[in-house]
């Protein structure tokens, strides 16, 4: 879920800060995880274990060990074409 509003309200008083203070700097950064539900962090947590991929979190949704599923961790990315190669997937 990308909705800062679904976070903390200190953390989202902060993520808006680090947003603007980024857009101040000429870096764009969006959002890419806010809050997480107990299904959303069991099925990461199973990607590369019996799911495909690799795996990304040593936190099981069931346990509630992932700060996402608290609402106190955001994860950003740059939204810019960095290289300039005319493409901003390849620079998140």
């Amino acid at each position: 879920m990308r909705d800062i509003t679904k976070l903390h309200p200190r953390l989202q008083k902060l993520a808006a800060q680090l947003q603007q203070e980024c857009g101040k700097q000429g870096l764009s950064i969006k959002y890419s995880e806010c809050l997480r539900t107990t299904e959303e962090q069991d099925a990461l947590y199973a990607q590369g274990r019996t799911a495909p991929g690799s795996i990304i979190t040593n936190a099981k949704g069931s346990t509630y060990s992932s700060q996402h599923q608290w609402g106190i961790a955001v994860d950003f990315y740059i939204d810019m074409d960095v290289d300039g190669d005319g493409e901003k997937k390849d620079d998140a």
